[in-house]
Formats: C-alpha cells, sequence, structure tokens
C-alpha cells in the first residue's frame, strides 16, 4: 500500500549514483527496472552522461513505486509516458504518470526526483554548486539568464555565483512545471528578489507570477548542490531520501 494522503503533498527524494545503483541491484538493476526506456542511455558519448541518465530515471520510478504502491520492487511495472510538446515525440519531454505529476532532473554527480498529486503541475531541477566549483555559471550567464534587476540583485550579493544557481535552478524548475522548457527565454523568466532569497534561506515557499502563478521552493540538497521546486499550488513537501536509500536507523549509506 502507498503513502494515504499522496494526493495532498509534494514528496522528493534525492540521491548519488551510488545509492540508486545499490537500491537497484535488489531489483535486477537500472536497466531492469527501466526496460527499453534504458535504451536511450546509448544517446550519450560519455559514460558519466549514461550513467547518470540511467540513475536519474531509476529514481524516479523507485520514489513513485514508494509513493504509489509502499513497494520498490513495483518500480519496473509503473506507466510513465514522455512528450515533446514542441516537436511531439514521445522519446523525450515532460514525464507523465497516470496517478501523479512527476518530475525529474541530474547533475553527473546527483539526481533529484519529485512526485505530488496528479492535479499540479510540478517541476524540480539540481545544479553543481559552488561547492564543488561554480560550473554551471558561465561568462555571459547574467545577460543570458537573468532579468535586469536580478543583475543588480546579483552584484550586490557576496556569493554571487551561489545566487545565480539558486536563479537557475528556479528557472528551469518553473520552465518544467509550464511544460515550456528552455523555449521560453529564462532571461524573461524573474524569480530573484529579496522576499525570495529570504525564502530560499528560511526554506519556505514563495510565490512568482511568470511564466504563470506558481509557488516556488528551494530544497535543502547536499552542500555540493542547489535544488529547486515549482509547482502550481504550495503543499507540504516531504523528503524520502532516507526511506528510499536508508540503512534502517535514518542513515544515508553512501551520502
Amino acid at each position: 500500500m502507498g503513502i494515504d494522503n499522496s494526493q495532498s503533498q509534494i514528496f522528493y527524494a534525492v540521491a548519488t549514483a551510488r545509492e540508486v545503483e545499490l537500491a537497484a541491484e535488489n531489483f535486477g538493476g537500472p536497466e531492469q527496472i527501466l526496460g527499453t526506456e534504458a535504451r536511450r542511455a546509448t544517446d550519450f558519448l560519455q559514460a558519466e552522461d549514461r550513467e547518470a541518465f540511467l540513475g536519474a530515471r531509476t529514481l524516479l520510478r523507485l520514489l513513485l513505486a514508494h509513493v504509489q504502491h509502499g513497494d520498490l520492487a513495483m518500480a519496473a511495472q509503473l506507466r510513465i509516458s514522455r512528450r515533446c510538446t514542441s516537436c511531439g515525440s514521445v522519446e523525450h519531454g515532460k514525464p507523465a504518470s497516470p496517478e501523479h505529476s512527476i518530475s525529474l532532473s541530474r547533475t553527473r554527480k546527483m539526481f533529484i526526483a519529485a512526485v505530488g498529486p496528479k492535479r499540479i503541475d510540478l517541476g524540480v531541477d539540481i545544479e553543481r554548486g559552488p561547492g564543488f566549483s561554480p560550473e554551471g555559471v558561465f561568462a555571459g550567464f547574467d545577460d543570458v539568464a537573468l532579468t535586469a534587476a536580478e543583475r543588480r540583485l546579483v552584484r550586490r550579493e557576496a556569493n554571487a555565483d551561489r545566487v545565480r544557481l539558486i536563479a537557475w535552478s528556479a528557472k528551469e524548475a518553473l520552465l518544467k512545471a509550464s511544460g515550456t522548457g528552455l523555449r521560453q527565454e529564462p532571461s524573461a523568466v524573474p524569480v530573484l528578489s529579496a522576499r525570495a532569497l529570504r525564502a530560499e534561506r528560511e526554506g519556505q515557499w514563495t510565490e512568482v507570477k511568470r511564466p504563470a502563478e506558481y509557488q516556488l521552493r528551494w530544497l535543502p540538497v547536499p552542500a555540493t548542490h542547489v535544488s529547486a521546486l515549482a509547482a502550481s499550488v504550495s503543499l507540504p513537501v516531504v523528503e524520502l531520501s532516507a526511506e528510499l536509500f536508508g540503512d534502517g536507523n535514518g542513515q544515508l549509506l553512501q551520502r
């Protein structure tokens, strides 16, 4: 039996590649869990990218199986579809499940997945943060990714690169939730303000108006990364990482 109130909360899990690998071993590994979906990993030239693709999609299935059925063994049997709203392809695009809204994101080092009520729009993103290096913050980033007001705010921040990644993760999450993705210019999606940065520090929801009225919340993830969650409705948020990858005492095995 799954989680009783799964239609009134948002659940997420964050995991390293090793954590997902260990959990998946109990069910035949990522390829067994993903089935034909695993074939798309061959599209990536680098081994790290192939492993991240398999790991993130496996994490999503494990989380959804836990929320929906209370049984990770159901991961391979879940119906997850994709459809690109731009080209119509079913090989990529926003993921969908018959009973829940779902989203996922990955870096080479860490993956995140989110599951929420079917009635809401949902998007999650994770970025490799300045705890590793300022990767992802490139020359010209501010002009491409930030509004004029956000550029002024960033210049006043002591840890400007971290704030840039906070903004980028939020924009990615919002554009995933809306279904438009990066077809919409990130510099036209305002997310940073003094109020938003206060909400990020306090782990609270904050409202944004574009691309539509959404709720935005940054998630507590390891210091090497930053992560954001966007939803059309603000709901209680519950992390299930320890339930999926813990040692039975609430401690993560490989973190």
